[in-house]
């Protein structure tokens, strides 16, 4: 995927859709784990995504992003899989 737009900062609306989109990608594809490399080549992000390892640190140290608003909730769909 090649974007124009890596040297900027997500808006409000891009942070919001990259949020649903992390839950839609939690719920559908990380079955045990995902790792991946992603942000700039030089000085990358890991990023481990998975469902039986225990959190670094304190669970209470993670937050969920827009935890105040009601999250979307996707219904079962024959194209999404569910």
């Amino acid at each position: 995927m090649h974007n124009e737009r890596h040297d900027e900062r997500l808006s409000d609306e891009e942070l919001e859709l990259f949020v649903q989109y992390l839950h839609r990608f939690a719920n559908h594809d990380v079955d045990i784990s995902a790792r991946m490399e992603a942000g700039d080549p030089e000085h990358p992000v890991y990023v481990i995504f998975g469902r039986d390892y225990p959190p670094v640190g304190d669970a209470s140290d993670y937050r969920r992003p827009f935890a105040g608003r009601p999250q979307p909730t996707s219904t079962p769909d024959i194209n999404d899989g569910g």
